[in-house]
């Protein structure tokens, strides 16, 4: 296990690098109302609409919206780069279908390198060749290594709501963005080739400041539904079940708030490890085979009114100090005094010392 200097160094030098900072109309569809920009239609039967998502982004200018009608899916897409503040917007996003191919190559179906850019109305499918294929790519590097940070740049204020991610080994990831959203997808391996166990390794990836990652749905993954580093972040009202060893994953991380999301038939509901000051409130961590939260040298984290039902181990903490449970349900709670929740380590035992008596009516917000 690292030692805990090392986790507040790592976490320092994130929050530092993290915080710094002509077209043809198809006249039975409903128009779009742009405020500014013009607007550029892929599909359809209009005169001068595109054949390729691809050849319309890249004849897109800052503020232009690039329609995408459903008629022609699927798009077999390789790349598709957005280096423009543009809005990417697919008539319905159960029929708008971009398919990654299937080849024997490594694909992000759509990669973001530009501020202001917002996806919506897309099943994105088919990007699983490899751990590393991902079906939104928000960001400018995607290698890690030495040589690719020194002329990284922030990607800020990208918007991806509303899309399917079918079949993708990843289904968003984001690095070294500022004030994305990430809302109401659905991702999940559910309609994977016959054979084919699963091919969605995480939901969501993320290395960020200020993300907001809203009503989401995650099925079905091998690793995580989530799995994030990053700072002043906001992780509510999603849906996770049947990731295979996660349901949310926080790493190296400060100042977060993971609330009001429900986490069921997971390895582990939420693990934290090597943070500082995260809140954990009001979620439903249920049915998770190995333990409901796991907390692993961390510092200052708060666990306040959440749902532990049917759970191997509700909680469990090591090597963790400053931690403080509010007003949780637990199912194996005895009725009487406080709940001890043990530790390994130093501080080998913590208290709940008013658990709730009766299980909180959490909303699910996707």
């Amino acid at each position: 296990m690292k030692r805990k200097c090392l986790a507040v160094g790592i976490i320092l030098l994130f929050v530092g690098t993290a915080i710094i900072p002509s077209s043809a109309q198809k006249t039975e569809k409903a128009s779009l109302s742009m405020s500014k920009g013009k607007t550029l239609y892929v599909g359809g039967s209009g005169p001068g609409n595109y054949s390729r998502i691809t050849d319309a982004v890249n004849n897109a200018s800052n503020g232009d919206t690039v329609f995408v009608y459903h008629d022609s899916s699927p798009y077999y897409e390789n790349t598709i780069w957005i280096n423009t503040s543009i809005n990417l917007i697919g008539e319905n996003r159960y029929t708008t279908i971009i398919d990654g191919g299937g080849g024997g190559y490594r694909i992000d179906v759509i990669r973001i390198s530009a501020n202001k850019v917002k996806v919506t109305g897309f099943t994105i499918q088919n990007c699983s060749r490899t751990l590393e294929d991902t079906g939104i790519y928000i960001g400018h590097a995607k290698d890690h290594g030495i040589n690719h940070f020194r002329d990284i740049k922030t990607v800020f204020n990208a918007n991806v709501s509303g899309n399917i991610f079918v079949n993708t080994a990843t289904g968003i990831m984001e690095y070294k963005t500022f004030h994305t959203i990430i809302s109401g997808n659905l991702i999940t391996s559910m309609g994977v080739p016959d054979g084919i166990k699963n091919t969605t390794s995480d939901g969501i990836k993320s290395e960020a400041a200020s993300s907001t990652i809203r009503g989401n749905t995650i099925l079905n993954t091998r690793v995580s539904g989530m799995a994030f580093s990053f700072t002043h972040c906001l992780v509510e009202g999603n849906v996770i079940s049947n990731g295979s060893q996660y349901g949310i994953y926080l790493g190296f991380s400060v100042i977060n708030s993971i609330s009001y999301n429900n986490i069921s038939h997971c390895g582990q509901g939420i693990f934290v490890e090597e943070s500082v000051f995260n809140f954990i409130t009001n979620n439903n961590i249920t049915f998770c085979e190995d333990c409901g939260f796991l907390l692993i040298n961390s510092i200052f984290t708060t666990v306040k009114e959440n749902n532990f039902i049917n759970n191997s181990v509700s909680a469990l903490f090591m090597k963790s100090i400053g931690m403080r449970w509010f007003r949780n349900y637990w199912d194996d709670w005895k009725g009487i005094g406080p709940k001890i929740i043990l530790g390994y380590g130093f501080a080998w035992v913590n208290f709940d010392w008013h658990p709730a008596k009766e299980p909180y009516d959490i909303p699910v917000m996707c």
